[in-house]
């Protein structure tokens, strides 16, 4: 289920940046969390916010996953806005991590550490301080 003071900072988020309205983003609960879905205005994005991975392609629970996060203007300044943005809030809701899966492209905007993991690979980084250093970078 996704908790309605996360879903508003996440509208409120795209709306100041973006323009982008509640009503245009999509919001899909799972069984060990929920997907957000953007595709408008210039902006495709698709995040997961997994409580329970059940140690899926290894990753950890309370894990924040960018999956897909495309901006037309291409600016680097947008993904590692975003990524701030996450830094900032997801903690507050009981997230742990942030990771990118397999996309080495995503993963150029940001510089997480690559990390094996069972049957695949990706990049991640625990939410703090030093996520805000890197993001600084």
């Amino acid at each position: 289920m996704v908790n309605p003071n996360l879903k508003f900072d996440i509208a409120v988020y795209f709306y100041q940046n973006y323009g982008i309205s509640m009503e245009s983003i999509a919001f899909e609960s799972h069984m060990v969390g929920f997907n957000v879905f953007i595709n408008e205005k210039g902006v495709r994005l698709y995040i997961r916010f997994w409580e329970q991975s059940k140690r899926h392609n290894g990753l950890p629970d309370k894990c924040v996953i960018l999956v897909i996060a495309n901006f037309q203007s291409h600016e680097l300044r947008h993904i590692r806005n975003l990524a701030k943005f996450l830094n900032q809030v997801a903690p507050r809701y009981g997230y742990e991590f942030l990771a990118i899966e397999q996309n080495e492209e995503l993963n150029q905007h940001l510089n997480l550490p690559e990390v094996p993991v069972r049957n695949s690979w990706c990049f991640f980084a625990p939410f703090g301080e030093e996520l805000a250093e890197l993001l600084e970078e």
